[in-house]
């Protein structure tokens, strides 16, 4: 419990003698008589722990029910578009992921096989078209099927690559991924590897420009298959005219 508080006030009368505290006689110009008082006020400090808190704890400015009810709606709102943006991002990959499978069957690939349409030989599918194109385009198209002109690395591809090919008439050759285009002479695949293993077939590669100079570039591009020879024997290449048209082959790895 805290001590006590002594407040003493003195008063005195202006014009007081003070020895004999009587009045004294006044003049017409002295002014009326005043009080003046004197005031002392005696405290006790007082202990720490008796003593309230001189400054109060301010009061949130959002804390009525109102703001309160307010905040939380605000929460609710952000909470809301979090797990919509979750749902919108996790739809969106799901889609992507759908789309590149079927991108992926249509070029060869599904689940570790060759889809339909394309012929499976160890670890890669190839695709045999029936339409004609020129090399250029021949190309292009195996791009947009995910997957390139026929690249081959031994005889036994090679040999099966032969089994395969379907041909029913004499113009039934097949563009594979061989080239020198850049470079007379520098045969190259459409990975850009150097030729290292070849199949030509009797005197080719020749650069034939034709009997009446039909094809003045030479022959730059390489195609398979020959009606008849040899029992669809394994040395079937021939370099050919890029602009001239011939069905394709198109290989790809599986998944």
């Amino acid at each position: 419990m805290s001590d006590p508080v002594i407040y003493a006030e003195v008063k005195y009368k202006k014009g007081l003698d003070p020895n004999t505290t009587r009045s004294g006689p006044q003049t017409k110009e002295e002014s009326p008589e005043e009080e003046l008082v004197y005031s002392t006020v005696v405290t006790h400090k007082t202990d720490d722990t008796d003593q309230p808190d001189p400054t109060p704890s301010p009061v949130p400015a959002d804390s009525s029910p109102k703001d309160r009810s307010e905040d939380t709606g605000r929460r609710g709102l952000l909470r809301l578009a979090v797990v919509v943006l979750c749902i919108l991002i996790l739809g969106a990959v799901i889609g992507l992921s759908l789309y590149y499978i079927s991108l992926g069957s249509s070029a060869g690939c599904q689940s570790g096989k060759c889809a339909d349409g394309w012929k499976s030989h160890g670890r890669q599918c190839y695709f045999f078209s029936e339409k004609k194109l020129t090399w250029t385009q021949s190309r292009d198209e195996c791009v947009r099927m995910r997957s390139h002109l026929a690249i081959i690395h031994d005889e036994d591809e090679q040999t099966f690559l032969m089994r395969e090919l379907n041909m029913t008439e004499a113009e039934d050759k097949f563009w594979i991924g061989l080239n020198d285009r850049e470079t007379e002479g520098q045969w190259l695949w459409v990975d850009n590897t150097p030729l290292n293993t070849s199949f030509w077939m009797g005197n080719e590669p020749d650069n034939w420009t034709g009997d009446y100079n039909e094809y003045p570039d030479g022959e730059d591009c390489v195609r398979m298959g020959e009606e008849n020879f040899d029992g669809k024997g394994v040395n079937a290449w021939v370099d050919t005219a890029c602009e001239r048209k011939f069905k394709f082959i198109c290989e790809t790895e599986t998944c």
